[in-house]
């Protein structure tokens, strides 16, 4: 018997949906996730450089993003950061990753003491390092971390168990580095699993390799762009939508020699921040040379960039 047409009409458009939704999904024409803000934290634990300022009591560089009330990624361990961590309430048998933009002092001198304090806790699972790799200016991802705790000749060898596959240790450390090369300024995925994605680019630092970092987690993303001075000029590729944009505001805009080599301007910060349309800009990584052009610094930076620019402190929460 032949089908009434309203009865067909319907069966043809739902079977018309179903391979329209499927056709979608298998191209990726999906809608974006929502960013699910009451699930992620961004924790600051460290907001200055280097410099031991008399009466100032903030961290060298360090961050910690928390999703659903766990710690969950390190950014950089600058000197102090790891008191600030502890500060936090945060456990470390919770962290999964530990990202460092470069290797300099006051973003990694905490790194030894972050493994030994694990030491004590309840920790099973590796913990991932990720890191760029080396020149001869400095040390690369994983030889940083074979040289603070190689059971050979690591600064701290009683910790070598950590990366020695022939020592038995209650978790290990597995460490990548993140190729760097002048030739190559392709965004990478670094880390896809448990529900976050790391992506990194290459950034340049003087003749220091260094990297800037995409997380995602939850629908949300916060960027990093560590220390540069945003002559590569890939940053606003990969913080493109960005929750939150974390940048390091070490110089004032009249800088000039070294210093300029090494960091960015207020005025390409907010180019960065704006070209890149991220939602909330923190400013961290404060120097004194910084400090003292603050006011001027925020009115070359507001020029550029409309959405929300914040001067952090240490241990401070912010939202995506």
């Amino acid at each position: 018997m032949p089908i009434k047409q309203p009865l067909f009409t319907i069966v043809l458009s739902v079977c018309s949906l179903f391979i329209a939704a499927s056709s979608s999904a298998a191209f990726g024409q999906v809608s974006p996730s929502q960013c699910q803000s009451k699930r992620v934290k961004l924790q600051m634990l460290g907001t200055r450089g280097p410099e031991l300022l008399a009466g100032d009591t903030s961290a060298s560089t360090g961050y910690l993003i928390w999703l659903d009330n766990k710690a969950r990624v390190v950014v950089e361990a600058g000197s102090g950061s790891l008191q600030r961590f502890k500060q936090s309430k945060a456990s470390i048998n919770d962290v999964d990753l530990m990202l460092f933009s470069h290797f300099h002092v006051d973003h990694s001198v905490d790194f030894p003491a972050y493994i030994k304090g694990a030491f004590f806790s309840d920790r099973t699972k590796d913990l991932h390092v990720f890191g760029p790799s080396g020149t001869q200016f400095v040390a690369s991802a994983e030889q940083f971390v074979a040289r603070a705790i190689n059971s050979k000749n690591g600064m701290y060898p009683y910790l070598g168990r950590y990366i020695d596959t022939n020592q038995h240790s209650a978790y290990k450390i597995k460490t990548k580095n993140i190729p760097w090369s002048y030739g190559d300024l392709s965004i990478r995925q670094v880390y896809s699993k448990k529900g976050i994605k790391i992506q990194a680019v290459p950034t340049h630092h003087g003749p220091f390799p260094s990297v800037a970092y995409r997380v995602e987690l939850a629908g949300c993303v916060i960027s990093f762009s560590g220390d540069m001075n945003g002559r590569l000029g890939e940053v606003p590729n990969l913080a493109k939508n960005s929750d939150i944009l974390v940048a390091h505001y070490a110089v004032p805009e009249n800088v000039q020699g070294v210093a300029r080599n090494l960091h960015m301007k207020p005025s390409y910060i907010g180019e960065m921040a704006q070209q890149a349309k991220v939602k909330k800009l923190l400013l961290t990584h404060l120097m004194a040379r910084s400090l003292e052009a603050k006011d001027e610094s925020l009115k070359i930076i507001k020029k550029q960039f409309k959405g929300e620019v914040i001067l952090p402190n240490d241990l401070a929460v912010f939202q995506p």
